[in-house]
């Protein structure tokens, strides 16, 4: 029998945190004057002719780090810091500290204010300014927001949700036909291109030449036809970074030559109204520092590195936001390549100058919110580095191979991440540029969800191309909503991964994919892994091999067959797995909990895996990612917005008319309802949650669909089904899935209706919503707990709880209410042992009090349940108490349904 507790004993110290306010990884004055050597203080109503003392502190970072040496600390105080920091190396045993005080946001802003702003003719205004940097890396902010460079057509404000045109089949690969097409001179102009039969990565060029419903233009295309403008499948694009597209407030171009910046202004003129421009690329720049330690800093418009020397570097509790821009992908240098240059390596664009960049041997980024990129969200590059638990969103939207995380190098550790909302895959390897080779990497307990936003052939985890993985496990990540083709794709004769104990849902024709591509697939294993809904043709495919030895896969559960076909010596084994007409009985296949309910038949019918399986519970492993019996692992991060899909309880669609629209809410993604005809204004779907429930953004997703997806809709909530109102949300753009933001409301319909018309029936895949916080509903993981007090958490449940432990979740949306409290606890039993839930804070209101009787011990789980006195609604922090004895329970997961 697996101890539970012996596994709980391993994680790692980092995972036990105090009760606090302050965000993760926030210094206090007092654990600056713990540190080793002297601390200075830093604020912006300090002077840098001061001593740095707390009474008497520096104005600007800069200043501090000139003073500081091995062991010292920089706290500083709240406030904007427009500078670029760059600290001198600490040593092992003293690094340099940069943290934040505690007493508000620390931003440092790679933004500078744009001034001198006068009519400019036309509906414009304009501003002289030396923008730094190179014209394709350039953005702007207006009152604080991103402000869109000037483009046609118009598009929103989220670069996820990006307006296309679509080009006439008789346009070539240097020349578009558009007859929609405005009048103006587009010449110098960038082109996007998101054209071709199969587009896996997009690509831009110049504007040669434009004349009436038509233009010519330079460079894109490296490969026809799957990257190809044409008689194509796909013939999008859009035009941006000329003075002809300046049509709607806030759009900008920068004039480099003339060095003036125009901007349509904000109805009512730019009087009153802040715009700033970025003008540094790395704001906290260590690429020639090691043993430093950076801590709860926010960065806004500007990012941060290491270096290829860096060593022993720690980020932690860093809020990113804007931290690369650019409008063109060009080819990668040379010298960046591992292998000899050809035209497809546009694909690499950008990979290696975007994102946070953790780079050298022996650093860590942990804890940290990083969102908003033009390309990668953190690069990871060398060996020996970590990322952990972090929360990863809206990156690679520029649409080459830049993902959430890249991982390059060996002996790397990625885990506990949370990826959502990307261009292409949220883990990516990039083999051309792989300078160590990509050998003994864990990659393990990540959230991969809503990838492939702007391409189609991919995945969120995917790996290309002839990588060995030697030494490699990718094991406990759970992939989801995602708009390509495979969950887990090893893609184009990579050897040696060993997948397991993964789950897939949702993720298109395939769950892993093992791509020989007509050479080789060599040692490639899968084992103990969970398929769920929404994969349409094969759990597992192995295809195109010319040699498959080593090919290895068991003890997997799925609700689709396998296909493994290739030679080997030996040959590919394929057994022990759970495969229709077989039902796994998985708990909740709509949701993604695919852990087996008591009468599965993947209980103890699994086979001894080395290295895989392990202890057991009962007479053999269990097939799948989860053991019976056991505490349910999860995956993901535990910051604020790690959390936030809305469960779906059964909802319902009903099309206008009377149809009956399921398909688009029965949480398969690869089953679509499609419109009778075509497209009009005034065509709805209305949903029924069942109960009111908490959102604040709505995806509709047209899968793989390239036609059926609207060109405007409005959104509208009701509590009653009847009374509706106006639109909480207007979104027009021809996107290929398309998201509606509002402010959260609380409502048990939506209406989605068209405003404009189209050539094609309307298509949607799947409808879901999303929420700040966890929904009550859902399993509320304790391992997943924001906050934790006196216990210690592992990879799937907590320690003995003993009185006064407890464990809590923040921001927790209720709906129309809670009425019934259910954990999932092991016990050995008390005499007056209790688990109470609190609201708001660890010693507010009791909302429930259960009593725990014992479960046969420690290691022994059951569901317990009580009722709450009264029905709890609207938002709240939950906290978990344990009181009346020393050992009380371990906790697995909660529910307030």
């Amino acid at each position: 029998m697996r101890s539970t507790l012996r596994r709980i004993s391993l994680a790692v110290a980092a995972a036990t945190a105090v009760f606090t306010a302050a965000l993760p990884g926030t210094a206090t004055a007092q654990d600056g004057q713990g540190q080793q050597g002297r601390t200075y203080h830093v604020a912006t109503w300090g002077a840098d002719h001061d001593s740095g003392s707390s009474r008497h502190p520096f104005r600007t970072i800069g200043r501090c780090t000139e003073q500081v040496g091995p062991g010292d600390t920089c706290l500083i105080h709240r406030g904007n810091y427009r500078e670029r920091v760059a600290p001198p190396s600490g040593r092992a045993d003293a690094p340099v500290t940069l943290a934040a005080y505690g007493d508000g946001a620390v931003t440092i802003d790679g933004t500078r204010a744009v001034t001198g702003w006068q009519d400019a003719g036309g509906g414009l205004v304009a501003a002289d300014v030396d923008l730094p940097l190179d014209r394709s890396e350039n953005a702007l902010f207006l009152d604080g927001e991103r402000a869109m460079e000037g483009r046609w057509p118009n598009s929103g404000s989220d670069p996820l949700n990006p307006s296309w045109a679509v080009a006439e089949r008789s346009s070539t690969d240097q020349h578009i036909d558009d007859p929609d097409l405005p009048d103006g001179d587009f010449t110098g102009a960038t082109v996007h291109l998101w054209a071709g039969s199969n587009p896996w990565s997009q690509q831009t060029g110049t504007v040669t030449a434009t004349s009436d419903g038509a233009l010519d233009f330079k460079g894109g295309n490296y490969r026809c036809t799957p990257l190809c403008m044409g008689d194509q499948n796909y013939r999008n694009y859009y035009l941006v970074g000329a003075k002809a597209t300046l049509d709607q407030p806030g759009e900008w171009y920068y004039d480099k030559d003339a060095g003036r910046l125009y901007l349509v202004p904000p109805k009512g003129g730019i009087a009153g109204h802040t715009v700033t421009a970025k003008h540094e690329s790395w704001g906290v720049d260590l690429s020639h520092s090691s043993h430093v330690t950076v801590r709860g800093l926010e960065l806004w418009g500007t990012s941060l590195r290491t270096g290829a020397d860096s060593t022993g570097v720690l980020v932690e509790g860093v809020r990113a936001r804007y931290i690369s821009e650019f409008s063109t992908l060009p080819m990668p240098r040379d010298d960046e390549l591992a292998i000899p240059p050809g035209e497809g390596h546009i694909v690499a664009s950008r990979v290696l100058n975007s994102g946070v960049q953790i780079l050298g041997r022996g650093n860590t980024l942990r804890d940290s919110d990083i969102g908003y990129s033009a390309g990668t969200g953190v690069l990871l590059r060398g060996s020996g580095n970590t990322v952990t638990g972090n929360y990863i969103h809206d990156v690679g939207w520029m649409g080459s191979y830049t993902p959430g995380i890249e991982v390059n190098g060996g002996g790397q550790t990625v885990t506990h991440n949370t990826i959502r909302r990307t261009g292409r895959a949220s883990i990516d390897t990039a083999w051309q540029l792989n300078g160590v080779p990509f050998h003994d990497n864990r990659i393990a307990y990540n959230d991969l969800s809503e990838a492939m936003r702007t391409s189609r052939d991919g995945s969120p985890f995917y790996v290309c191309c002839n990588l060995d993985a030697k030494g490699t496990s990718v094991d406990h990540n759970t992939v989801h909503d995602a708009d390509g083709q495979v969950g887990y794709y090893i893609d184009n004769s990579s050897g040696n991964f060993l997948l397991h104990h993964n789950v897939a849902y949702n993720t298109g024709t395939r769950g892993t994919f093992f791509n020989g591509h007509s050479s080789v697939s060599l040692g490639n294993r899968d084992h103990n892994s969970s398929y769920g809904t929404g994969i349409s043709t094969a759990a597992v495919r192995l295809s195109g091999a010319t040699d498959a030895t080593g090919t290895y896969v068991s003890n997997d559960v799925a609700l689709t067959p396998m296909e493994i076909s290739g030679p080997g010596d030996p040959a590919p084994v394929v057994r022990n797995n759970l495969l229709p007409p077989a039902d796994p009985r998985y708990t909740d296949a709509r949701n993604g909990e695919l852990w087996p309910r008591a009468d599965s038949p993947a209980i103890d019918a699994g086979e001894q895996v080395d290295g895989v399986t392990g202890e057991v519970r009962g007479d053999g492993p269990d097939q799948g990612a989860y053991e019976y019996g056991e505490p349910i692992w999860s995956s993901g991060c535990r910051l604020a917005g790690c959390e936030t899909r809305v469960r779906n309880d059964g909802w319902k669609a009903t099309a206008s008319g009377g149809a009956d629209a399921s398909a688009a809410v029965d949480g398969v993604q690869t089953t679509q309802w499609k419109g009778d005809a075509p497209q009009a204004a005034g065509q709805s779907l209305t949903v029924d949650l069942g109960t009111a429930k908490t959102f604040g953004r709505l995806a509709i997703d047209a899968g793989l669909d390239a036609t059926g997806h609207p060109s405007g809709f409005t959104v509208s909530v009701s509590r009653d089904g009847e009374h509706w109102g106006t639109p909480v949300a207007r979104v027009s753009g021809r996107s290929f899935t398309q998201d509606a933001v509002f402010g959260q409301r609380t409502a048990r319909y939506l209406r989605i209706e068209l405003t404009r018309p189209g050539e094609n029936p309307w298509a949607v895949n799947e409808i879901r919503l999303y929420a700040d916080g966890p929904d009550a509903a859902a399993a509320l993981q304790a391992e997943r707990a924001e906050v934790v007090r006196g216990v210690e958490r592992g990879e799937a449940a907590t320690s003995v709880l003993g009185t006064g432990d407890a464990i809590g979740f923040r921001g927790v949306r209720f709906g129309a209410g809670a009425d019934t409290l259910t954990v999932r606890l092991a016990s050995g039993g008390c005499g007056d042992c209790a688990l109470r839930l609190r609201l708001d804070s660890p010693e507010g209101p009791v909302a429930a009090t259960l009593p725990v009787r014992g479960t046969g011990g420690t290691d022994e789980w059951r569901e317990r349940s009580v009722r709450l006195p009264r029905t709890v609604t609207g938002s709240h922090d939950v906290y978990l108490v344990a009181t009346g004895g020393h050992r009380v329970a371990a906790v697995d997961w909660l529910t307030l349904r």
